[in-house]
Formats: structure tokens, C-alpha cells, sequence
């Protein structure tokens, strides 16, 4: 191909740019998204997690596992930089 037949004047040129543009956003909302859904899921299990460990600080449980339960919650309310026990 010549030069002249990929200025940006040519129908086809503006087409490869057009297509390239239209995946460029495609992509970028996508990302957008799923990073408004992970967020959004995150919060959900925050609520779940808070919930569950300032109930086992309140009342510990007696088992060991209980215990272990307990423990890995609290981790996981940390990992997941959830608000912290009051």
C-alpha cells in the first residue's frame, strides 16, 4: 500500500479508526462496571462480616472451633478493610 492510500481522508482508514474507538469504550465501560459490581459486593459482604464478628466479640464462643470461626473473622474484617469494632 501506498501512502496515499492510508491518509486519513480514505473511507477506510476512517472505518479502522472508528472500530478501533467503539472497542476502546466498549472496553473501558466494562471495566468501569465491573469495578462499580465488585465494589458494590465488597460493601455486601462488609455489612455480613461486621455483623458476624461484633457479634462474636459480644458474645465469644465457647468451642475451639467456634473460636477458630471467630478469629478467622476478625481477619477477614481486616483483609477486607471493613469499618473497625467500635
Amino acid at each position: 500500500m501506498t501512502a496515499a492510500q492510508w491518509h486519513v481522508g480514505s473511507r477506510t482508514t476512517r472505518l479502522m479508526i472508528a472500530s478501533f474507538l467503539f472497542a476502546l469504550v466498549a472496553a473501558i465501560s466494562s471495566m468501569v462496571y465491573a469495578n462499580a459490581v465488585a465494589r458494590n459486593s465488597v460493601q455486601n459482604l462488609c455489612a455480613l462480616v461486621v455483623t458476624l464478628d461484633d457479634t462474636y466479640r459480644a458474645t465469644p464462643p465457647q468451642t475451639p472451633t467456634g473460636r477458630e470461626i471467630a478469629d478467622q473473622i476478625g481477619e477477614l474484617r481486616t483483609q477486607l478493610d471493613c469499618p473497625a469494632p467500635a
